[in-house]
């Protein structure tokens, strides 16, 4: 009897060529599966909640597998963690019901993007952080974030990727804030994304914070659909994925309800 096991899944995304399985280069999905492997000798298929790019981060990516192992769902993270690599952990597991996809029962994501304002390269965080220099005006970039909330087309802010149906998209929630004296963080809550749409986001909040774009032509670029008017795709290095969304809760305040609470006031960037 094969069992459906969810997981919450931590990586340090510098360690990989991103999570989906490729021939030539070393990815998450391929450390999960050569490390069960390894534990129980049983080939299995880790399905990932998110295809997420070489050099991102993620603190709560979740996938599902099944297999026919008798380890107690509660204790597979431990024992899948003594066969990880550096780099990637198994944060929690439990078992789900059998039709659950990681990816399509996905309703909605959190992601996080962080600048490293400051004339000198950071060192010890330049894994985990994109670096700006220069004259920034964040309340300009506050202010900004309203306009991209919403259910809208956002053509303008994908890269050529894999073909979609639809470039349609629902940004719930829509934040950036000041960390500390070098670190900004942009939040972003949406039902779903296109192609490098959240680091291009980021690079356009840039470039309206730097004065390279002005905020009051950013609905009228949006509705132009034309990528070029946009700033520019930021590094993979500083985007996170935070939290993915079900129906149901899974790991905790990862529910429908969490969804739409996260957003505080729905359509509200403030």
């Amino acid at each position: 009897m094969y069992r459906n096991i969810a997981l919450k899944i931590a990586y340090d995304g510098s360690c990989f060529h991103g999570w989906q399985f490729q021939k030539n280069a070393y990815t998450v999905q391929q450390a999960m599966q050569d490390s069960w492997s390894k534990l129980i000798g049983e080939r299995i298929n880790v399905i990932g909640s998110s295809r997420t790019d070489a050099g991102v981060h993620a603190t709560g990516l979740v996938a599902n597998f099944k297999t026919s192992a008798k380890i107690p769902a509660d204790r597979i993270h431990l024992a899948l963690n003594t066969m990880l690599p550096d780099g990637v952990s198994v944060i929690a597991a439990k078992e789900v019901a059998q039709d659950f996809n990681a990816r399509f029962d996905a309703l909605g994501k959190h992601y996080s993007y962080f600048f490293y304002h400051s004339t000198v390269r950071p060192s010890i965080l330049r894994n985990f952080t994109a670096h700006i220099s220069g004259p920034l005006d964040l309340q300009k970039m506050q202010e900004a974030c309203a306009l991209f909330i919403g259910e809208k087309d956002f053509a303008a802010l994908a890269d050529q990727g894999t073909p979609v149906n639809t470039t349609v998209r629902e940004i719930l929630k829509l934040q950036i804030s000041e960390c500390t004296d070098n670190i900004i963080r942009l939040d972003v809550v949406g039902t779903g994304f296109l192609y490098h749409m959240i680091r291009i986001l980021a690079g356009t909040l840039f470039y309206i914070g730097s004065g390279k774009i002005d905020i009051k032509n950013i609905p009228q670029y949006l509705a132009s659909k034309n990528r070029t008017l946009m700033g520019k795709t930021m590094p993979a290095r500083g985007l996170f994925l935070n939290k993915v969304y079900y129906q149901t809760v899974l790991f905790g305040q990862d529910g429908l309800t969490n969804f739409y609470n996260s957003s505080i006031n729905k359509y509200d960037s403030r």
